[in-house]
């Protein structure tokens, strides 16, 4: 049997055939194609000529040929949330929209202003989530805010995941909209429950990108449907955390042209002196950022600012105004890489910025606090300044042969409050250097086990410079 894989990018189409000889992944063929926006098939079947011998389809039909496909090509849907509590409707936002391939792209809280709504209004999110209070707690205010986007101008999604107890108000309220109920995202405090709003925005997900450009041709040409390579990925380091021995703990970035994906395995333990707030995380995360990517989103990258820039750019004797020029200049053609030195030294200093702000944002915080029984540490979000390997995948970062990200990440040690950055510090650093864990994600769907050590088989070890050094 011959297993065809690809995946639909927001920049490029890569695609890649394997054959299974025993327990071990055979890589047969590879091929890569720039992804045609106006039509996703284009790229799509022109990869698929080239890593199947033959005619792909006619093997399909006959079960020769086992296919599976992934696209973000749309870069993840934005969803903006509007719960009760800025923090916790900020985490409780993110643990449903980030595993679920969209990413947050606004958060609202209380009772929606006139000024909230014309941002959401000027913005138009793909999906609107809506929730707020627990399973019989407070309803006021999501019964407002769902009066307030009956009559709003939005024409979205939108999914209500707040207290049962007046889903079926909120329900009649929303009625002229495409709405959909889900179970509370947050039925008891201490409770999260995120995967039925998780489930409900895959589901819009793939309805989205199967409506645009070439994907419904694709569809009615392999009899399979897409799912979204962010929620492909997550399984994926899902898979290799239990299934590959020495693997129960890394970080795994995924930097692309729109976006920078963040993935972590790792478990948290008590750890003695430090006081834990916020919601428990899952053993694997997913964290995406929509203004970091390396062609679509690089003049969003200049415009972030902070310390960790003006740092880099010290170090790099690049001013800020040429680093936004080549931002601009890229994102104009997506599909270019650059050839001059200078060029490639702007490209390395933009993948920097990048892997170090996803980073940052990915990991949690400390800081101390004191108490009558003397200093503690508080601790919101995850710890991984231990976690013993990370992975650079993605476009870029897959043929970066002198690349380190330990630089980038000390750049961000501490945030703009002071409080310890919690990013990797000491680790082992390896390349996935022929672009294959999104294609071995797809894989994973058949033969998981075979998948995940095949993923970790084909990784190089990089050395990891630990100094503030910019290639």
């Amino acid at each position: 049997m011959i297993y065809a894989t690809i995946d639909i990018g927001s920049t490029w189409t890569k695609g890649a055939s394997f054959r299974l000889v025993g327990d071990r992944v055979q890589l047969e063929r590879r091929a890569a194609r720039p992804t045609t926006v106006v039509n996703l098939s284009e790229a799509f079947f022109a990869v698929l000529g080239e890593i199947v011998a033959g005619d792909p389809l006619d093997q399909l039909r006959r079960g020769e040929l086992r296919l599976r496909y992934s696209s973000s090509a749309k870069g993840g849907l934005a969803v903006a949330a509007i719960g009760l509590v800025p923090d916790v409707t900020l985490e409780i936002g993110k643990l449903a929209a980030q595993s679920a391939g969209a990413r947050l792209s606004q958060v609202f809280a209380y009772r929606l202003t006139a000024r909230d709504l014309a941002q959401l209004e000027e913005r138009q999110p793909d999906i609107v989530l809506l929730a707020g209070g627990t399973d019989g707690g407070n309803s006021d205010y999501v019964l407002a805010n769902a009066a307030t986007l009956a009559n709003s101008r939005l024409d979205c999604d939108i999914i209500y995941a707040g207290n049962r107890e007046v889903a079926d108000e909120v329900a009649a309220l929303l009625a002229g909209k495409r709405l959909k109920v889900v179970p509370n995202l947050l039925p008891d405090f201490n409770e999260p429950n995120p995967d039925p709003a998780r489930d409900a925005i895959r589901t819009i997900f793939l309805d989205a990108i199967v409506k645009g450009k070439g994907l419904d041709a694709i569809m009615d040409a392999t009899g399979s449907e897409p799912v979204p390579t962010p929620f492909a990925v997550l399984e994926y380091a899902r898979a290799i955390r239990d299934l590959v021995p020495g693997w129960s703990e890394f970080l795994l970035l995924d930097m692309g042209g729109a976006t920078t994906d963040v993935y972590s395995a790792h478990r948290e333990t008590p750890i003695s002196g430090t006081i834990r707030r916020g919601f428990p995380e899952p053993d694997v995360k997913r964290t995406v950022e929509g203004d970091l990517g390396m062609r679509v989103s690089a003049q969003a990258v200049c415009e972030i600012g902070g310390t960790a820039l003006a740092a880099a750019l010290d170090v790099s004797g690049v001013s800020k105004a040429e680093l936004a020029g080549y931002a601009a200049r890229v994102t104009a053609r997506p599909d270019s890489i650059p050839t001059a030195a200078e060029d490639r030294h702007l490209d390395t200093l933009l993948a920097g910025l990048c892997v170090g702000h996803a980073v940052a944002r990915h990991v949690g915080r400390t800081s101390p606090v004191y108490t009558p029984d003397g200093e503690v540490m508080v601790q919101t979000g995850r710890d991984l300044s231990s976690l013993p390997k990370v992975v650079g995948s993605g476009g870029w970062l897959a043929k970066a042969e002198d690349f380190s990200p330990a630089a980038w990440f000390a750049g961000h040690r501490f945030d703009q409050r002071g409080r310890t950055v919690l990013a990797p510090r000491n680790f082992a650093y390896y390349r996935d250097a022929d672009y294959l864990f999104p294609l071995l994600a797809n894989l994973a769907r058949d033969i998981p086990a075979a998948a995940a050590r095949a993923g970790i088989d084909f990784l190089i070890a990089q050395e990891t410079r630990n100094e503030h050094a910019i290639a």
